[in-house]
């Protein structure tokens, strides 16, 4: 689930990380509709789909404000991987995901 405040979307989430901290995130309302593409390692990250807006990549310190709650993600998956439920708050937005 991902809440902001013109925003709630419930769908379904693929994550992919490696123990080398290359992260992957694919959010979709359903078969062949994604709604985010996010590829990120610790410096540089790419985000496409209807919630990035027109999309983005380019350096973490250079992203833009409403991409960093997204690009917050990573360190939360990487801290506990092994967990059944997170839930992240980011400013305004808060995301959660059951596993």
């Amino acid at each position: 689930m991902y809440r902001a405040p013109n925003t709630t979307l419930v769908g379904e989430a693929l994550v992919r990380f490696s123990k080398t901290g290359d992260f992957e995130l694919t959010v979709s309302k359903g078969p062949g509709i994604t709604l985010l593409s996010l590829r990120q390692d610790a410096t540089f990250a790419e985000v496409k789909g209807g919630l990035a807006r027109q999309g983005w990549s380019g350096s973490l310190a250079q992203a833009p404000p409403q991409l960093r709650g997204w690009l917050g993600l990573r360190d939360q998956f990487l801290q506990v991987p092994d967990r059944k439920t997170l839930r992240y708050t980011a400013g305004n937005e808060t995301f959660v995901f059951r596993f």
